[in-house]
C-alpha cells in the first residue's frame, strides 16, 4: 500500500518536473489535476474532498491559519483523490497527524502526501542538521512548506541525523517515529511520560519552554532491549497546549 503511494507522488513530481521544495505549489498541481479547493468551516473536520468522476473539490477549514497545516491537509485529502476508490471523505486531525493508524485509506493518504511535500532525496539534500532537533526541523518545514510535525516524522524515517519523535498527549504516548540508526527501537504506545523526561511538566501544569536538556534514557527507553542505565540523551520539547499534547525529539549526546 505505501509503495502506491509513493509512486503516485512521484509521477506527479516527474509529471511536472518539480526539482526542488521552492518549486512546489501544492495548489497549483491540484487545480492542473481538476481539483479546486475551497477554504470554509468544515464544523469540526481539518479537511474533505468530493470527487465526481476525474475531478474534486477539496475544502479546507477556514480556521487553518498555517501555511504548512493547510498545504499538508491539501496533499492528504489529494492523496485520496488519487488512491482511493471511495467518492468523499470527511478527515480529522487524528487521520492526517497519525501516520500510524489502522485507518488504511488515511495512512495511505499520509504516505502520498509526504512524498509529494518531501521525497526522501529532498529530505537527505537540503535538511543539514544544525546542533538540535527543533532548530533543525523548524527552518525545513519552512523550506518545504509543511507542517512541523510531518516534517519531523519525514526526517526520523528518511534524515541524516538519527532521532525519535515522540508524539505523546493526555500524558501518554500516542505514537513514535524512531530513525533505523538510533540505538533505541522500542516505545511502548499507551505508556505513561516518564518523570525522567521534562514532557512530564507539561501534564502537570508547568511551561516546559522549548531549551534542549539532557535526560536519562530511563525517560523513554526503559523497556529496549539495549536499554543501558546511567547512559544520556539530547532531549527537546514542543508543546501543543490545544491538543494537551507534546512533541518530544530525542537525540545522542
Amino acid at each position: 500500500m505505501s509503495a502506491r503511494a509513493k509512486v503516485n507522488a512521484r509521477e506527479l513530481l516527474e509529471k511536472y518536473s518539480i526539482k526542488h521544495p521552492k518549486e512546489m505549489n501544492i495548489r497549483g498541481i491540484a487545480n492542473e489535476e481538476n481539483l479546486m479547493i475551497k477554504e470554509e468551516d468544515t464544523k469540526g473536520h481539518i479537511g474533505r474532498i468530493f470527487i465526481e468522476g476525474d475531478a474534486g473539490i477539496i475544502t479546507i477549514d477556514s480556521k487553518i491559519k498555517e501555511e504548512g497545516r493547510k498545504n499538508f491537509t491539501i496533499g492528504h485529502e489529494f492523496g485520496h483523490f488519487r488512491l482511493a476508490k471511495e467518492r468523499e471523505f470527511y478527515c480529522n486531525n487524528s487521520d492526517i497527524m497519525n501516520f500510524w493508524q489502522h485507518k488504511n485509506h488515511e495512512q495511505e493518504s499520509n504516505i502520498f502526501a509526504a512524498e509529494l511535500l518531501m521525497p526522501e532525496e529532498w529530505i537527505k539534500q537540503y535538511v543539514k542538521w544544525k546542533g538540535e532537533a527543533l532548530e533543525t526541523l523548524e527552518e525545513a518545514a519552512v523550506m518545504f512548506g509543511t507542517t512541523l510535525s510531518s516534517m519531523s516524522l519525514r526526517y526520523a524515517e528518511c534524515g541524516k541525523f538519527p532521532m525519535a519523535v515522540i508524539f505523546s498527549q493526555d500524558g501518554r504516548v500516542k505514537w513514535t517515529k524512531i530513525s533505523e540508526d538510533f540505538p533505541h527501537q522500542w516505545i511502548e504506545n499507551g505508556q505513561k511520560v516518564n518523570d525522567y523526561s521534562k514532557a512530564s511538566e507539561f501534564y502537570k501544569g508547568k511551561d516546559i519552554g522549548k531549551e534542549k536538556d539532557d535526560i536519562l534514557a530511563d525517560a523513554w527507553f526503559a523497556k529496549d532491549r539495549n536499554f543501558e542505565k546511567g547512559k544520556y540523551f539530547n532531549e527537546q520539547n514542543v508543546a501543543m497546549k490545544r491538543l494537551n499534547a507534546v512533541i518530544t525529539y530525542v537525540w545522542e549526546l
